[in-house]
Order: C-alpha cells, then sequence, then structure tokens
C-alpha cells in the first residue's frame, strides 16, 4: 500500500496493518529456560559433584591454602578466554571499586567461610545449608532491587524450600554437633545471595568472562594474605606429599568448578532476575548429596529422590512462563 499524500504533508508515518505492527513492537525473545538451560545443567552437575571434591581437597590441605592455589589460574583462564574471543579486559576506572564489592561478596567470603565449613561437615549436608541461598537472595531482592513476588515465584520458592527441607530432615542433629560449621556456611551462603542483588542492581558494562575472570582474582587477593595465618606448614612440603586425590581436586576446581561453573552462574546471575537465577541453582545441592553418597559407596534413599522431584518442581515453576508471557532475557553486557 502506498502512502497518502496527506500524511506525507503532514509528516506522519505510514498506516502500517495491525498485525504486522504488533510483531514489530513485541519481537520474539527466546523464554528463559532456552537461555537457561545450559547454565543451569553445567552449574548442577559441575558444582553438585564438587561438594564431595571439596571436601577431598580440604581434608589434604588447609582450607584457604586449598583455594589460593585454584582461584588465580581459574580467574587467568576466564580472562584469556574473554581476551581470545575478542572482548576486552579493561576495566574502567570508574568501575573498580563496585568490582572489588562484588569480589569481596561473591568469591572471598563465599569461598573463605564456605571451605571453613565443610571441612567440619559431611559436604552433603554443607551444600544443603549453602543453597538455602535462593531464600536470603529472594528477600534481599524484594528489599533493595523490588522485583515483584509473582505466585509462581512464591510458589517455585516453596517448592525449594521443601526440598531442602527434606534433604536436611534427620540430618539436623548433625547441623547441632557442628555449630561453627554450620554457622560458617549459612554466612557464606547469605553473603553469596548478597553479591547476587549487587551484580544484578549495579550490571556492570564488562564482557562477562572478563568481569568473571577480574572478580575471581580479585578475590584471591584476601584469601592468599590471610591464608599463611591459618596454615603454619611450608606450602612446598604440602603438595610434595599431596596424594592423588588431592591433585585431582585441585585441578577439578581450576578447570571445571572454577572456570567452567563461573561462567554458568554468572551467566545466569546477570541475565535472569535475582529469584529465577538463585531458584536455577538448588538442583547443585541434590546432586552434592547423591555425588557423596555415590563415592561412599552407598545408594540415594528416598528423601534423595523426593528432594530431587521437589526441586524440579520448584525449576519448572519459575523458569517456564505461559507463552503469551515470555520474559524478556536482558544481553549480558553492551559489547557482548
Amino acid at each position: 500500500m502506498g502512502m497518502r499524500r496527506s500524511d506525507l504533508r503532514r509528516g506522519q508515518a505510514p498506516a502500517v496493518p495491525r498485525k504486522q505492527a504488533l510483531s514489530m513492537a513485541t519481537p520474539p525473545s527466546n523464554p528463559p529456560v532456552a537461555r537457561a538451560a545450559l547454565p543451569i545443567l553445567v552449574l548442577t552437575l559441575v558444582w553438585g559433584c564438587n561438594w564431595p571434591i571439596m571436601k577431598m581437597g580440604v581434608t589434604e590441605l588447609a582450607p584457604l591454602t586449598f583455594r589460593e592455589l585454584t582461584l588465580p589460574f581459574a580467574a587467568l583462564g576466564l580472562l584469556a578466554a574473554s581476551r581470545f574471543s575478542g572482548d576486552s579486559v579493561r576495566v574502567p576506572r570508574a568501575l573498580w571499586p563496585r568490582l572489588c564489592v562484588l569480589a569481596l561478596f561473591n568469591i572471598a567470603g563465599w569461598n573463605a567461610l564456605v571451605l571453613f565449613g565443610v571441612q567440619q561437615m559431611p559436604a552433603g549436608r554443607s551444600a544443603i545449608l549453602a543453597y538455602t541461598m535462593p531464600i536470603w537472595a529472594t528477600m534481599i531482592a524484594t528489599l533493595f532491587l523490588h522485583e515483584p513476588l509473582s505466585r509462581r515465584k512464591l510458589l517455585g520458592l516453596a517448592f525449594g524450600i521443601a526440598g531442602m527441607a527434606v534433604l536436611i530432615g534427620e540430618h539436623i542433629a548433625l547441623v547441632r554437633a557442628a555449630p561453627f560449621g554450620a554457622l560458617m556456611i549459612l554466612a557464606a551462603a547469605v553473603l553469596w545471595a548478597f553479591g547476587t542483588v549487587l551484580l544484578r542492581k549495579w550490571m556492570l558494562p564488562i564482557p562477562q568472562n572478563a568481569l568473571t575472570g577480574w572478580m575471581m582474582l580479585l578475590g584471591w587477593v584476601p584469601l592468599a594474605v590471610t591464608a599463611p595465618f591459618f596454615d603454619s606448614q611450608p606450602l612446598a612440603s604440602e603438595l610434595a606429599s599431596l596424594s592423588h586425590r588431592g591433585w585431582f581436586a585441585i585441578a577439578y576446581n581450576i578447570f571445571l568448578a572454577g572456570t567452567l561453573a563461573h561462567w554458568a552462574w554468572f551467566t545466569l546471575a546477570r541475565t535472569l532476575p535475582v529469584a529465577i537465577s538463585s531458584l536455577s541453582s538448588l538442583p547443585v545441592p541434590v546432586v552434592g548429596v547423591i555425588s557423596g553418597i555415590v563415592l561412599l559407596g552407598e545408594r540415594p534413599g528416598v528423601q534423595e529422590w523426593i528432594a530431587l522431584a521437589l526441586v524440579v518442581a520448584a525449576l519448572f515453576t519459575v523458569l517456564f512462563q505461559p507463552s503469551e508471557r515470555h520474559v524478556t532475557v536482558a544481553p549480558l553486557a553492551p559489547d557482548d
């Protein structure tokens, strides 16, 4: 159809059919699950299996020494990946203060406290306490980001809490037997939750791999400084006596739990609302419990399977939106 001359004289845009206008106003976008499926799968398997593997590592090395050996190599790997993919690793001067705060909450505080906690408690139960994080993150996001708590989010949160309750069940006695370890892990969960909210609130315009690499490198600094105060043995002698299991734990935490899983987590944290991204981490403790059982030669019990069903229900509730109400996922960063 051609434009009417009267429209041209008035400077008006040509008429567009209503159906075409609607399609232009609402471009098609993938639902959250389509873009979150791969990061969630990576996160679930890699971080879930890492709980008993971390237990192996901190059994042979002091907690801060173990993390001191793994974080910088994982960070440099992510920065190298960012560089090789053509992204800039430069951070504008004005963003450094916020980047340091993010590193303090998401990396330094989380890793220090959770490693001291897992040294005191069984790996699977430690994972359960650590992944109370979605509860704290959802509450903090409601207060500071004013994210609406829809019925779907509340229902998903309820399913997730029920799953954690089923897993911890009769093992609450283990928490009472190791109160220091439990407090360390709960404090780590709160710090991680606050860091997740800040990450979403600030949305630093830095490519994903570069942001994650810098956070890990900055978070490593206070751990490296304080590690000698908690480990009196010379590092060289500890490494010389390290078993194959210890070296495997170090390698796993550099290449998989450090590099790959951190990419997956911060991808979710930057692209999804806090309630959804935090709930997407809920399968991790289920895998943590099951992998711990497998390493001990036992079989998963009824509790583990019920918890898994509740966690899957939580994920389905918050990630699968009705087709007419797809949520548009924000880009990772302006130059990604």
